[in-house]
């Protein structure tokens, strides 16, 4: 074999190990990938295909959560003049009486006040905070899920703005619900 032939074969050697590697590691990605998403969902009182987030969740600073309760979603909701507001986006499971997550009572009237908008739509103003400005909040019964929008801070929200990012939904695909669950410095295995 000539010299030539032999830098040839080495170049190509060099190529062909270099795709393989290259595919091999995409491989290890994906099925860590596909095993984070299976221990991050697991806790989740629905299938993943159940699952619903809200459309404008694609934002810097939107984290979110799930437990056995449902899936949390903090994200800065922008509003028709342009604000960032705070908020808390959630799905949950409803409680058997009042179809509203556990922890929301509205038998409280100088604690909370709620208004019945209808078709399962409850408008909550809560009086009693921490910081001492009324929050407000906007809970969708849906069968075995209520969503809920709660507005984190003192700023003003319409009900319509409110209606609008709960019915602005969609089922996640497995890159969102990694991006949003899946923390800096999250590891399931030590690969």
């Amino acid at each position: 074999m000539s010299r030539r032939s032999l830098v040839l074969v080495a170049v190509v050697l060099i190529v062909v190990g270099g795709i393989g590697y290259a595919g091999l590691r995409i491989e290890h990605h994906h099925a860590k990938d596909q095993r984070d998403l299976a221990d991050l969902t697991r806790p989740s009182p629905w299938p993943r295909d159940q699952l619903l987030i809200p459309d404008d969740v694609t934002r810097p600073g939107t984290v979110g959560w799930l437990d056995r309760g449902g899936l949390d979603i903090a994200y800065p909701l922008r509003t028709a003049d342009g604000r960032a507001v705070p908020v808390l986006w959630r799905l949950r499971v409803p409680q058997p009486a009042t179809g509203l997550p556990d922890g929301v009572d509205c038998a409280a009237p100088r604690l909370r006040t709620c208004t019945d908008l209808g078709g399962g739509s409850t408008l909550v103003v809560t009086h009693d905070t921490d910081n001492s400005d009324p929050s407000i909040a906007l809970y969708r019964t849906d069968g075995a899920k209520v969503r809920a929008i709660e507005v984190q801070g003192p700023d003003p929200v319409e009900a319509d703005e409110l209606t609008a990012a709960l019915t602005r939904a969609h089922r996640p695909s497995d890159a969102e619900l990694l991006d949003l669950l899946r923390h800096d410095g999250y590891q399931t295995d030590w690969s």
